[in-house]
């Protein structure tokens, strides 16, 4: 899956007032946009990300070979390893993989590309795999049938908003982390690790609710470019490049609407 380095803590304007947000214990809201705000040069910089763009791409074409007689072979073609179609197991573990193929040469890797695969792998094994009777399924067609289900409007929606919730969370927790470990123990912001974990889990609802705003466009976007045969590399890295901002400004949104 790759390893995501965690560098200091920026010393600016911006990064203190999450530490100060911290210190007064403030809502989850208020911090996730903070830390989004404080996080600007790093999101900006996953502009054109390659990895990005790909991983989102394959979203888009999985469930598409799904639907075709051809399953096997068109995963193989987008990367995946040879027996990937016979489980969802197979799926999840090779599309980090397939997605650095499909990247292999391209500039411009950042450390949220490597937050994207670990996102998008955890999304299909939820989302796909709380249809089926196991990660491996009942038959060989079971992967396939519940895969091709997330090439309509509404489920394509509902996987991409699942994949940028998981993401959005990911990106703010990496640098949270940086900080939280200082603000956990007797009079501090979060007293006890079970006040963190709470904490966690308000921030991982938090940025499900943000989500909501590429859910709304997803499926169109999917929709539209798949008939119109403009389903291509190139137009997910530009859908992934609007939706992350589309992200970031709401965060920035909801900290304005509860100012």
């Amino acid at each position: 899956m790759g390893h995501v380095r965690l560098g200091k803590l920026p010393k600016t304007r911006e990064w203190r007032d999450v530490v100060e947000l911290l210190t007064a214990n403030a809502d989850v809201a208020e911090l996730a946009a903070a830390v989004a705000i404080a996080a600007e040069g790093e999101l900006t910089s996953a502009r054109g990300d390659p990895v990005l763009g790909n991983t989102v791409w394959l979203l888009t074409q999985l469930p598409l070979a799904a639907r075709t007689e051809r399953f096997a072979a068109e995963i193989g073609m987008l990367g995946f390893s040879p027996g990937s179609e016979h489980s969802l197991l197979a799926i999840v573990a090779g599309f980090s993989d397939a997605v650095e193929r499909q990247s292999a040469g391209a500039s411009g890797h950042t450390d949220l590309g490597e937050l994207a695969r670990q996102a998008a792998s955890e999304s299909l094994a939820s989302l796909v795999g709380s249809q089926m009777p196991g990660l491996f399924g009942d038959g060989p067609n079971d992967l396939r049938i519940e895969l091709a289900k997330f090439a309509t409007k509404d489920r394509f929606a509902r996987l991409t908003r699942d994949f940028f919730a998981r993401l959005t969370n990911k990106t703010l927790d990496y640098y949270l982390s940086r900080v939280l470990a200082d603000h956990v123990g007797p009079d501090r912001a979060l007293t006890t690790l079970q006040d963190q974990s709470r904490f966690r889990a308000a921030l991982e609802l938090h940025c499900n609710e943000a989500s909501k705003i590429v859910e709304q466009f997803a499926g169109g976007w999917f929709s539209k470019a798949n008939y119109q045969g403009t389903l291509t590399q190139r137009a997910a890295q530009n859908f992934s490049d609007y939706a992350l901002k589309k992200v970031r400004d709401e965060l920035r949104a909801r900290r304005a609407d509860d100012a």
